[in-house]
């Protein structure tokens, strides 16, 4: 990587100095916030479960767990159980899909990924166990112990998003959740040359968990990286206080799915909440910002460096395998994606939902409700497609990874 310089922005009067892009923003030589202080209410420091560093899980056996044969056995059984009713595969839940052993195990899963450490991988199912439809049913069914709520993923409905490289046309190559590049988006003026380099972490909208079905993996690359929000927050609070401030002003111009404006962190009934994504405030080169909405301030932009720049500097990797199912805190952990590359025989296919447990799920911001009512609407319609679709079946949206 390029070692251009790049200026890191400090109050007037203080010291300019100048870094790299290989370095990371310096917070604890920034110069001291004396005269701020964190928002009413915001705590400073968290003690949660999601508070860790990624040396805690240098050992995959401490966030990976293997599915026996008597497992899988009983996945088989479920499965034949639910076939007979003869139902819609989307009706798969935890009544009619018994896992008397595994059961509770998912519900630990449950329990970790919602008031733990954020996040499991289920791993041992392999990919020709199943039909494509079976192996869908499967992982619905799996996912309705880790939380029972499906919610959907844009304005037609999508229940499925495939998340896979499609060089069918340059806009669709682009497109984040159909590129196998990292993530452009455009730079701001704390950054250097090198800036459309920038790989930035971020939440999905409107889920509070997210769930991976791993149909294939890439030839090289595509690691699933994550970084705790509840971390981030600790080192913000211990030397820049101002930057969680300024993210949890009301002011951030987001532009899809209209133009409106709220936080992208909150201190809400005692718990600490991200939701953002970087693309839906600043736009990039194939999905351009309206020129006729707002800009985020130069403070902003700051803030948006910085915490990418923490989360960055701690991320966790995570090489995922062929048959893996990924469960994610949305709510307090950012992620993103490594670039990568397919070849003949490996093409990178995840298919993603939007999940909600509603015993053991997080109170949403007033805030963010309508987003989260809406997703959940029964009354709405659904689409179910197990298979990626052209892009008239899944509309591109700007905020989606």
């Amino acid at each position: 990587m390029s070692t251009a310089d790049f200026k890191v922005p400090t109050p007037a009067g203080s010291r300019i100095e100048s870094i790299t892009t290989t370095d990371y923003f310096d917070l604890t030589s920034a110069p001291t916030c004396s005269l701020l202080s964190l928002p009413l209410g915001f705590p400073s420091t968290l003690k949660t479960a999601q508070v860790w560093s990624p040396s805690e899980f240098a050992d995959e056996a401490s966030f990976v767990i293997n599915l026996t044969l008597e497992n899988k056995h009983e996945l088989d059984s479920a499965l034949q159980a639910f076939k007979s009713l003869c139902l819609d595969g989307n009706l798969v839940d935890r009544k009619n899909f018994p896992l008397p052993k595994l059961g509770p195990t998912l519900d630990g899963i449950a329990d970790d990924v919602h008031n733990g450490k954020g996040f499991c991988v289920l791993r041992g199912l392999e990919t020709d166990r199943y039909c494509v439809e079976d192996g869908m049913i499967v992982f619905l069914g799996i996912q309705s112990y880790i939380a029972e709520r499906r919610m959907r993923q844009d304005e037609v409905g999508n229940m499925l998003v495939h998340v896979t490289a499609d060089p069918s046309n340059e806009r669709l190559s682009k497109h984040v959740r159909h590129s196998t590049s990292n993530i452009v988006c455009h730079k701001s003026r704390h950054q250097g040359k090198n800036a459309d380099r920038l790989k930035p972490f971020h939440t999905d909208p409107d889920a509070d968990v997210l769930a991976f079905q791993t149909r294939d993996v890439a030839a090289s690359g595509g690691r699933c990286v994550l970084a705790s929000g509840h971390s981030i927050y600790n080192e913000l609070a211990r030397t820049r206080p101002d930057v969680i401030s300024t993210l949890a002003s009301a002011d951030w111009p987001f532009a899809l799915p209209y133009f409106y404006q709220r936080p992208i962190l909150f201190h809400h009934n005692s718990r600490v909440i991200f939701c953002f994504t970087r693309l839906a405030l600043v736009g990039n080169e194939f999905y351009p910002r309206p020129t006729s909405i707002p800009s985020i301030t130069p403070r902003q932009k700051e803030a948006l460096d910085i915490l990418n720049s923490i989360a960055e500097k701690d991320r966790l990797e995570i090489c995922l395998q062929p048959g893996d199912m990924y469960f994610v805190n949305n709510l307090a952990l950012l992620h993103r994606r490594d670039e990568f590359v397919d070849d003949e025989e490996h093409t990178r296919h995840l298919v993603r939902m939007h999940l909600r447990n509603e015993e053991l799920g997080w109170d949403i911001p007033d805030e963010l409700k309508r987003f989260w009512d809406e997703a959940l609407d029964e009354e709405r319609e659904e689409s179910w497609h197990i298979e990626p679709m052209p892009e008239s079946f899944f509309p591109l949206k700007l905020g989606s990874h």
